[in-house]
Formats: structure tokens, sequence, C-alpha cells
């Protein structure tokens, strides 16, 4: 080939290689035209805590703790201070640099630890400017977040409790084969955990007590506390694994779908309404809703989204839906899943659907899971006692009512024949 020849097919590959380009920049520049971020829904775990409860032999028991057990540590706070800055880097030109009481709402289980996470997270997020700096020594302003009492809250703190059938399904859950075949594996490494832990053999294979163990050696390994010798690199990442079964086994390995209804579905429910009010009341000033939660929060809503990976959520994990308008004026889902904050978030499809699933197919994907009677489906009466409670305490106010009316007849029989007794005078 001559140099003139090898000159003209340069050119040409040259000519394709930046038609190519350019078409593919074309293509991308209209993709990101084509939609337009409505609205955002945001779960994450709270930061970095002491242990919730240790066990009977830890020489690191609540005293050693700076505050206690289960509270929120300077790192956690750290961690969501880091969650809100990359929040507010990632969502900047959608929500207002200032905060606004109609653009952003928060919701927290009642739990120290969640509650100091979403204020902590909220300082990253909102950092004060303009008129909303208060003190200049302080970059920080005060943000509202809500909740309720735990007895009252049926949407955050899982396992949601006052329900008999989830705790009948969790009984059926620990006596199951699928269960146990993913137990019997540990089963000797379980029973080696009594003498070093003080725990006794019903706790750790009928209660699952080793959980416990589980948390403090890791809330202890991440604070730099000495370890027991027992505590080897393979006893941690057994109990770790451990951990991962038993998380799972609250909303899956038995009966996942009865399990999501009762659970995950009731997050995934309210995040739907709020999504779909959005999509339908386009004048609404909300932009945000955050939900400060637990580990076990994004268990049961990604267990029942069947998008879970089956790892325990980490420190600080966010699980996000984001709603998109189209052109053609058609509403889209797409969900992320940061759980390390050195990458970028997961793109999560949930099954049966893009990754970019329309509303209506999203809504139509999840309903087998969302219920319209919560308390009846788990067997709860209007009164607030279950279903069973309910004909329990009808026959003891029977019993009683029985009893009474013989007593009333023993005594109007007594009293007739003393009666027949008596003599005029």
């Amino acid at each position: 080939m001559s140099p003139a020849e090898i000159s003209v097919s340069h050119s040409r590959w040259f000519l394709l290689y930046f038609f190519i380009t350019f078409m593919c920049f074309l293509v991308f520049d209209q993709a990101s035209a084509e939609k337009k971020l409505k609205f955002v829904v945001m779960v994450f775990r709270h930061g970095d805590r002491s242990p919730v409860e240790t066990y009977p032999k830890d020489k690191y028991q609540e005293s050693s703790w700076p505050d206690g057990f289960g509270q929120l540590t300077e790192l956690g706070i750290e961690q969501h201070y880091e969650l809100g800055k990359y929040l507010r880097k990632r969502y900047s030109g959608f929500l207002n640099e200032t905060y606004s009481n109609n653009e952003v709402y928060v919701r927290s289980s009642d739990k120290d630890r969640t509650l100091m996470s979403a204020q902590a997270n909220l300082a990253g997020l909102y950092p004060p400017v303009g008129r909303q700096i208060w003190n200049k020594n302080i970059t920080w302003r005060p943000i509202p977040v809500h909740t309720v009492p735990l007895s009252e809250d049926n949407m955050l703190y899982m396992p949601l409790k006052n329900c008999p059938q989830y705790k009948k399904l969790e009984e059926e859950t620990y006596a199951s084969k699928e269960l146990q075949s993913l137990l019997d594996p540990y089963k000797d490494f379980i029973n080696s955990l009594q003498k070093d832990t003080g725990l006794s053999s019903k706790e750790l294979n009928e209660e699952h007590k080793w959980w416990k163990v589980s948390d403090a050696l890791f809330c202890e390994r991440s604070h730099n506390y000495t370890l027991p010798e027992w505590a080897t690199p393979d006893v941690l990442d057994k109990l770790l694994k451990l951990s991962d079964i038993g998380m799972s086994s609250l909303y899956g390995v038995y009966k996942q779908h009865e399990k999501s209804r009762l659970q995950g579905g009731v997050l995934v429910g309210s995040i739907l309404k709020n999504i779909t009010y959005a999509a339908n009341e386009p004048s609404s000033n909300l932009k945000l809703i955050m939900y400060s939660g637990h580990d076990t929060t994004i268990a049961a809503l990604q267990m029942a989204l069947n998008v879970s990976n089956g790892k325990l959520a980490p420190y600080a994990a966010c699980h996000i839906f984001e709603l998109y308008e189209a052109d053609d004026g058609k509403y889209n889902i797409e969900m992320y899943y940061r759980n390390d904050s050195t990458v970028d978030p997961y793109l999560l499809t949930l099954p049966g659907c893009n990754s970019s699933c329309p509303l209506t197919m999203f809504t139509d994907l999840t309903s087998s899971i969302i219920v319209e009677d919560w308390k009846k489906e788990c067997g709860v009466t209007e009164d607030g006692y279950t279903s069973s409670g309910a004909v329990v305490g009808l026959s003891i106010a029977v019993a009683f009512l029985s009893v009474a009316v013989l007593g009333l007849l023993i005594f109007y029989c007594h009293r007739r024949k003393s009666l027949l007794h008596y003599e005029n005078v």
C-alpha cells in the first residue's frame, strides 16, 4: 500500500471514529434530555454505633462504652455527614441550596442513633447559607426530624411488632428445613460458642443469640478494643455469615412473600403512595422524603422488592428511589443502592422490569406485597386484640358470667328453702 493510500485509509478511519463518537454524544445527550428528575425517596441505615447488647462473658459490658449500648458514635456522625454531602452533590440543581420545609420531609424511628443520624445527614445536605446563617461560628442549623413512639411505628422499626401472623411465620421459619439446611454446616461451631460466651445451648440453637456475639465483636474490633483470643479471623467470618443468614431469615428463606406482605411491603406501599402523589400532583413542592432506619429496615425493604444481595446493610447504607418524568409525560422509577462510599451507588432492577421501570408497571409488580388492611392480615381486631385473643377473652367472660348466674341460682334456692321453714307467730 502506497503512502497516499495509507493516508486516505487513516482519514477514513478518523472520519468513522469521529462520526461514531459524535453519535454517541448525541444519543447520550438526547437520553439525558428525555427525562427529568421529579421526586426522591430514600431509606438509610444509621451510622456506626456501640453494641446493642452483648454476651455474658464479654469483658466489655455497657459501662465500657462512653455513651452506653446502642448509641451513635463520632464515626457514625461522620459517616452520615459524609452521606449528606454526597446527596448535596448528587441533587445539586434539583434541591434548593437552603432548607425549605415545603421541599423535604424527614422521618426517623424513635431511636437515638437513627434520630442523630438523620440530623448529621441533614447537616451535610443543608449547610446554612445566606439568611439561614444564624451564627457565623456554627455551620449548622436545626432541621425537623419527625418520629412516632416505637409502639406505634408501623413502618421503620422492623420487624414490625404486634403482628401475630408474622410471629407465627417466624416460629415456622425457625423449624423449617430451609433454615436448618443453612445452619447445619455451623452447628458444631454454634455449640462451641457456649464455653467462651456464657450463652446456653438453647439461647444459641433455638433463640439464635449468636447475633449478640457477632455484633459485639464487630463493634469492638471497629473501635480497636482488644478481642478475646478465641475470636480469631475464622470465628469472626463465621459469625458474620451467620448474621447474614439470621437477617435473611427474618424476611425470607421461608414463605418470603407472606412475610413481605406483613413487613417490608408496608414500607413499599407508603413509598409508592408518596411517589404516585408526586406524579399526579405536579404542583406539589415536596421533592425529597428521607427515612432514617436500621439494617432490619433496609433488609425488609429489599427482600420485599426481591433486590437483596443477602448481606447485612453496612452503616449509612442508603436505598434510593428516583422518579423521572419523560418527554411524553410518563413516569419511571429508578432505584440505587449506596453501600460503599468509595464507589457510585449500584443501579437496582426490580424483577420483571427494566432498570428504569414505568411507574405503572412498578406498581403492578409490587401490588401482591401490599395489603389493604395490615391489622386484619396480622390477625389483630379493631380493639387491638388478636383474633385468637378475642376468642379467649370471650370464653373467659362467658365462664365468669356462668359462675355468677349459678351463684345467684344457688343463693335463690337456699333463700327459698329457708323461707319455707318459717312459722307464723
